[in-house]
């Protein structure tokens, strides 16, 4: 059953709502993914992929490249990192934003992102910068879905995805699937379809737009996190 947009991210969570958050995110992340490499050229979601050419440079003895690329990794761990922090002091303050305050960061900092490009529209300095800044919301938005969903659900890792999708369908063909297979094999492959169609519309449109092709999903972010952050506050105000 459809969950309203603005109670995705509250803090009690359904496995409806945990799917629901899953798939704006997958596709959150596929738009970040796809667009993002219309503004510093490399996929930033994808940490296999840019280890793999960290081998690759230092195979070939380019070490400062491949630091700046580990750089990059480590920013994707940081992300993580600063959701799993954030997410426990809200938790043992019992605030109803537990789940939605990355959301809302992260939305701070995509609009962060389009005021640096639309400031320092030639500075190549910059793009270093927003791939770094792209990985460490990758990270924070990972890490959130799967704190909230205790790690059934990913939105960027399609490795993985993939991998579980072929497990239930390879159930599937042999005649072992029973129903909860098959509702996990619909979910798996709602969860590609999300991370495909956002980045088709991230290419498109940051290709077209740059770095304000970045606002509508921000404002997806904000409609999904403003409402807890909302109870919170009146919380704290009606207290006094």
């Amino acid at each position: 059953m459809p969950v309203s947009i603005f109670k995705l991210a509250d803090r009690r969570r359904t496995p409806a709502k945990n799917w629901q958050l899953g798939l704006l995110l997958a596709f959150i992340a596929g738009y970040i993914n796809a667009g993002g490499f219309f503004l510093v050229g490399r996929y930033t979601s994808h940490m296999t992929g840019i280890l793999s050419a960290i081998a690759d440079d230092a195979a070939l003895g380019l070490a400062l490249p491949a630091a700046a690329l580990f750089g990059l990794i480590i920013c994707f761990i940081a992300g993580a990192a600063f959701t799993t922090l954030l997410v426990l002091q809200a938790r043992r303050r019992r605030l109803a934003s537990q789940y939605s305050l990355p959301l809302l960061i992260e939305a701070f900092l995509l609009v962060t992102i389009f005021l640096l490009s639309s400031v320092f529209s030639d500075s190549v300095a910059l793009v270093p910068f927003i791939a770094a800044m792209l990985c460490f919301l990758m990270g924070l938005q990972n890490a959130l879905i799967t704190k909230a969903s205790t790690a059934v659900v990913r939105t960027t890792h399609v490795t993985g995805l993939s991998t579980d999708l072929g497990i239930e369908i390879g159930r599937w063909l042999a005649g072992r699937a029973r129903r909860a297979d098959l509702v996990r094999m619909v979910l798996y492959l709602s969860v590609f379809i999300a991370f495909l169609v956002g980045g088709i519309c991230g290419a498109l449109i940051i290709q077209s737009w740059a770095a304000g092709g970045l606002l509508p999903v921000a404002g997806l972010l904000l409609l999904l996190g403003v409402m807890p952050a909302m109870a919170d506050l009146r919380a704290v105000f009606g207290a006094r």
